[in-house]
């Protein structure tokens, strides 16, 4: 039998042991806190959960690949991907598509290097999968990137509300006004709910759906104590003033960890660059006179 052929076989037997005691492990672990209280609210039984070898390996490539179209939706939102579903399959067929030419094009000059007419199915096959797991995972960083940019724009944003609503406005007008003053991504989330509030949707269900949008912390908590503010008639200056100073005090915190981190990567060049030149330098003239004693 063929060497290749052997070590292929060797490592399907292995990834097969493998896939069987990952199963067998997800069909014998406890259930989550989330799984369940979702048990005790009756949206989940415990036969939903997958517990096969093929079923293990489906589940590692569902979450990219076989992604519900609510999750997926919620997912492009949150990047800031306009299109929708439909764009998202397109961008998967065309990713995949890719991978998939590339793929070939690596297989046939494989073949005439010698390899087995296997590689001319496989190497394929894994260049689709791997095009599409790209864009999953570029999709995934736009999102976190435009996450972080609300986060920056939120104090900001929500102290010009606050002035808004000190000089007499009310929320709708104050936000419009808001919403034409600042640039970004949240200023484009809040001239989406002036929108919509001028469509006839109730400004808290706009607020909310903007807040699942973006899917940041910090803006569901100031969309909250908006919404809550204005369902309980309490007075919105003194709501909208505490969320701009609460939210100055998560980017201050943000900063502070972001710093932390950052003068832990700064020790790199300082130890193993500037350190080492600098005793290079100190000891050179004293291996050079003992150089020149011993000459």
């Amino acid at each position: 039998m063929n060497t290749a052929i052997l070590g292929a076989l060797v490592g399907l037997a292995a990834m097969s042991g493998v896939l069987i005691v990952a199963g067998r492990m997800r069909a014998t672990a406890p259930p989550s806190l989330a799984l369940r209280v979702a048990l005790h609210r009756g949206t989940r039984t415990l036969d939903e959960r997958d517990s096969g070898p093929l079923s293990t390996y489906v589940s590692l490539l569902k979450p990219r690949m076989l992604r519900s179209s609510e999750a997926a939706v919620h997912r492009l939102d949150a990047a800031g991907r306009i299109g929708g579903i439909v764009r998202l399959r397109w961008d998967q067929l065309t990713w995949g598509g890719s991978g998939l030419g590339v793929g070939a094009v690596v297989g046939w000059w494989a073949i005439i290097k010698g390899a087995t007419p296997l590689a001319l199915v496989l190497l394929p096959a894994i260049g689709a999968v791997l095009g599409v797991l790209l864009l999953d995972r570029r999709i995934s960083a736009q999102a976190k990137r435009r996450r972080a940019r609300i986060e920056e724009q939120l104090p900001d944003v929500a102290e010009l509300l606050a002035f808004a609503v000190a000089a007499g406005e009310s929320i709708i007008p104050a936000l419009h006004r808001v919403s034409s003053m600042v640039t970004g991504d949240l200023g484009d989330e809040l001239a989406t709910v002036v929108a919509e509030a001028s469509t006839g949707v109730p400004i808290e269900q706009a607020l909310r759906s903007a807040s699942d949008r973006m899917g940041v912390p910090a803006v569901e908590r100031f969309v909250d104590g908006l919404v809550i503010s204005l369902e309980r008639g309490t007075p919105l200056v003194g709501v909208v003033r505490a969320q701009a100073s609460d939210a100055r005090a998560v980017q201050q915190q943000a900063l502070m960890e972001q710093a932390g981190r950052k003068d832990v990567i700064m020790l790199i060049p300082v130890v193993f660059l500037i350190l080492p030149t600098v005793v290079v330098i100190a000891l050179f003239p004293g291996l050079r006179g003992l150089q020149v004693l011993t000459s």
